[in-house]
């Protein structure tokens, strides 16, 4: 297979290595895009959630009445997260073809990480979603006998569910978001102005994940805030940069042309 401009994978003449066509940064482009926009609507409506339920101040009981009056809301905005989850993952699988040979062990090593990430997130997000909300009507049901048992037991699936997020998932995302960065820095064909975006966001996401530990879950919910709005951003600065790889290069005038003939 020769390389050309239209082919979504080349082969490298000299080393017989499998190299990326313009289509295929167009591809990774758009899978940013999408992947921004699934976050902007996941960001949008956990906001939506912290301000009707006034969950900064984060107390179980708050949030088990918030997700019985509001079952809808609580379970579209996990299912906005997840999706939001699985896109991320989509695009480091990605990610390994669009960086300089000698760096692709950083972003296997983050392919890796962001799927064990997600599928912890996934696991999360579906008790949320699923066995806590019905434990939030169940509360709001049942006798006064049956309360302490049930909020014991809603408790326990809060406390493990956020475990998986902000400790498990989000320290795998940030370890791959930073290796992810790294590589850019190590390509010749990205801008280093990438790395100065991206950074930042993931050291953000990372502190995040200190705080959660220490247990001021006030302040890691409003970081990790920031860090959707930040991982935006990055993300839409990399469909950019990938879409002006994706255009053909400028024809040269019929002067210059005709001399070279």
């Amino acid at each position: 297979m020769n390389q050309t401009d239209n082919s979504f994978l080349s082969v490298d003449a000299e080393f017989g290595l499998i190299q990326p066509g313009r289509n295929y940064f167009r591809l990774v482009g758009w899978f940013c895009v999408a992947s921004a926009v699934a976050h902007v609507f996941a960001l949008l409506l956990s906001l939506q959630v912290v301000r009707i339920g006034d969950l900064l101040a984060f107390s179980p009981v708050k949030l088990m009445r918030f997700i019985s009056d509001h079952q809808l809301l609580w379970r579209s905005c996990c299912l906005l997260n997840a999706i939001a989850s699985v896109s991320s993952v989509l695009i480091f699988l990605m990610f390994n073809m669009i960086v300089d040979r000698k760096v692709r062990i950083l972003t296997r090593v983050g392919m890796i990480l962001t799927i064990i990430a997600c599928a912890s997130e996934l696991n999360a997000y579906a008790s949320f979603m699923v066995l806590l909300s019905d434990l939030a009507v169940q509360l709001k049901l049942n006798s006064s006998y049956l309360k302490n048992d049930l909020l014991q037991l809603a408790w326990v699936i809060i406390n493990q569910s956020l475990a998986q997020i902000l400790l498990v998932g989000n320290t795998l995302w940030s370890v791959a978001g930073l290796l992810a960065t790294i590589a850019i820095l190590q390509t010749k064909s990205m801008p280093k102005w990438l790395v100065w975006i991206g950074m930042p966001v993931w050291l953000l996401s990372f502190t995040a994940t200190c705080v959660a530990f220490i247990g001021d879950l006030s302040l890691c919910f409003s970081m990790m805030l920031a860090f959707s709005l930040g991982f935006v951003l990055w993300t839409v600065c990399l469909a950019i940069i990938l879409d002006l790889h994706a255009r053909p290069e400028p024809a040269p005038p019929p002067k210059q042309l005709a001399e070279s003939n």
